[in-house]
């Protein structure tokens, strides 16, 4: 497993898209799931490869910056 900072933008809605549609259960109103993936793209992102296939990730939000 790999840690790898992402910081283009484009990319990180790739890889979020990729995970969270993988998980119908869990993100199956797509509103929501898109609002999530822009929001996922503005914030500090780093995703956990296996191999060259990204497993997961994880982003760093502001709470105070949504309040």
């Amino acid at each position: 497993m790999k840690l790898k900072e992402i910081i283009d933008y484009t990319e990180k809605q790739d890889i979020t898209r990729l995970i969270l549609e993988a998980l119908p259960e869990w993100f199956g109103i797509s509103e929501a799931r898109e609002n999530y993936i822009k929001e996922s793209a503005k914030c500090p992102f780093i995703a956990a490869y296996d191999k060259k296939h990204p497993v997961s990730f994880v982003y760093l939000r502001n709470w105070k910056r949504y309040s």
